[in-house]
């Protein structure tokens, strides 16, 4: 149940009043953070994610219903958002087919190292691919993962980060040049048979 302090901010927000919005991202924002680290262990994935829970507070605050208190809301939205990337990335990383096979053989021209994908485990793969995304550059490593687990378009990215396309187009050719250099010292290194 709401308290009458969180109502009026509820109620101010649902009337656009920028002062409360900005009072409750102050005073959650790095609890939060916090909360979200705790789950998914990554300092600037956190971040965003609870960034995104705020940009939706802000730009749906006329449908905005909160039954419960206002952290309990804010917590429980930030969990929710947590466990759906997880479960994106875990799905996206871990689910490999006969053609996500052919495809990262592909990236790999050298005939002395093509074709090993299929001995490598799932599990494999998707540390070594989460390991290489996390040593991208920042700007590159968050522009990839839109492109790549949320499948946005380079306009939509653009429109998002308010950058040129040119630049997610450079970014994303630059991510995915150092995920096959990764890809091929580790296959170079450790699976030869």
């Amino acid at each position: 149940m709401l308290s009458s302090t969180e109502r009026y901010l509820v109620d101010s927000i649902q009337n656009g009043d920028r002062k409360a919005f900005e009072f409750v991202f102050r005073t959650y924002y790095a609890d939060l953070c916090r909360y979200a680290r705790n789950i998914i262990q990554l300092d600037a994935t956190a971040e965003d994610l609870v960034m995104d829970i705020f940009t939706r507070l802000w730009e749906t605050e006329k449908k905005l219903v909160i039954n419960s208190s206002l952290p309990g809301y804010l917590f429980t939205s930030v969990h929710n958002h947590c466990l759906n990337y997880l479960t994106r990335k875990h799905k996206r990383f871990t689910e490999l087919d006969n053609e996500t096979i052919e495809k990262l053989n592909r990236l790999i021209p050298d005939e002395n190292i093509s074709g090993t994908f299929e001995n490598l485990s799932a599990i494999d793969l998707s540390a070594l691919i989460e390991k290489s995304i996390d040593r991208l550059p920042e700007e590159c490593r968050r522009i990839f993962i839109l492109s790549r687990s949320e499948g946005l378009s380079n306009r939509e990215i653009s429109t998002r980060l308010e950058i040129s396309e040119n630049t997610v187009k450079v970014q994303i050719y630059r991510a995915l040049k150092k995920l096959r250099v990764a890809l091929r010292e580790f296959l170079s290194t450790n699976i030869l048979l």
